[in-house]
């Protein structure tokens, strides 16, 4: 605060304090007071006589516009703490701390291996049997929203030379590396075979849907290498990056692997799951209509389908059901774990309408 410096005091009996010339001292915003001070009274408030004396309405109370020593933050106290996403005002802090360097995590790599001879990179013109890469464009899309920089492949054929070749070279680089789709048993299915050349196949399968047929392992680039073998739908291709994607990427940059903030809602309908796995399913929210549940968020599942990525555009949180719960009822009482809304490119987009019936 720009005004005088001085020792608080209630005035006179008309509420007026004077100061002689000898005794004023004017002060800056964010100068230190002299001793003895222990208020600063704004310019506004000051008038000047022509003697160079002035007075000052009061009453003025100790501690007016002054910042005590400590009030920021005291000696030696921790300005961020380790595992901690760096926002603007950390870096500031840091530097009035007087810190000119922070020690930081790089972001990790993430290689995306989309594979298929059915697979067109998005924009091409697709034959009768194409399928547009889309899977790329979501995993590296969220890769981003968790912190890492995504480098995806060209599209890979169904030949286990080139997919290896492919998975060896991205290796040699990235922190983490995602095959997309060949993770089942089919003909044309060699994910699992690459991961065993390329390193360890540690699992294959896991009591999760959609996702079931993911495989787990790592290529040998020097050192071990994580790779991820996704199943090509959609929606298990979501859900295999939420299960094991995140939580590595996360550990990688020194934060808390702790659990996605959950929500308790209200099941909107009844529901049936399969038991005997970890179901996750994507639920649209809306606020209940007035009444006795006046208030409470209601989850209503967006049908079912791994193929369908609608039904995950449609969401709002996933709902992942844990083993042994199946059946559930209109109005009971679930936990949500709300969807990532930070956009990809900071972009708020337009209306868009699908071009063709998928």
């Amino acid at each position: 605060m720009d005004g005088i410096a001085i020792r608080a005091s209630a005035g006179d009996e008309a509420g007026r304090i004077r100061l002689a010339a000898s005794s004023l001292s004017w002060v800056d915003t964010g100068a230190p007071i002299p001793e003895g001070a222990d208020a600063v009274v704004q310019r506004e408030r000051v008038s000047s006589n022509p003697d160079g004396s002035a007075e000052i309405a009061g009453p003025v109370s100790a501690g007016l516009n002054v910042r005590t020593a400590g009030e920021d933050f005291e000696a030696g106290q921790l300005l961020i703490p380790p595992g901690h996403r760096l926002r603007p005002a950390d870096l500031a802090a840091a530097a009035t701390g007087g810190h000119t360097g922070i020690e930081v995590a790089r972001r990790p790599v993430v290689a995306i291996i989309p594979t298929g001879d059915e697979i067109r990179p998005v924009g091409s013109t697709l034959p009768a049997d194409g399928v547009v890469d889309s899977n790329s464009l979501m995993l590296a899309s969220r890769a981003v929203q968790v912190g890492a920089q995504p480098v995806v492949s060209a599209v890979q054929p169904d030949e286990p030379g080139a997919i290896a070749a492919e998975v060896g070279r991205a290796a040699a680089t990235a922190d983490l590396v995602l095959i997309i789709a060949g993770s089942s048993a089919g003909r044309r299915d060699h994910t699992a075979a690459v991961i065993r050349k390329a390193g360890e196949l540690a699992v294959g399968g896991v009591a999760v849907r959609p996702g079931h047929p993911v495989l787990l392992g790592h290529a040998l680039a020097g050192s071990a290498v994580p790779v991820i073998g996704v199943p090509g739908y959609p929606l298990a291709a979501a859900v295999i990056f939420e299960l094991f994607a995140v939580p590595l990427l996360t550990a990688l940059q020194g934060l808390h692997a702790s659990q996605h903030a959950r929500q308790q809602v209200r099941l909107a309908c009844d529901w049936t799951s399969s038991p005997d796995v970890e179901d996750w399913v994507p639920v649209s929210l809306s606020t209940a209509a007035a009444g006795r549940d006046g208030g409470l968020v209601l989850a209503t599942p967006g049908g079912r389908g791994a193929g369908a990525i609608s039904r995950l555009v449609r969401a709002d949180a996933w709902w992942p059901i844990p083993i042994g719960q199946g059946t559930f009822a209109g109005g009971d009482l679930i936990e949500v774990q709300p969807l990532a809304g930070v956009p990809y490119d900071e972009h708020v987009g337009q209306a868009v309408t699908s071009g063709a019936v998928s």
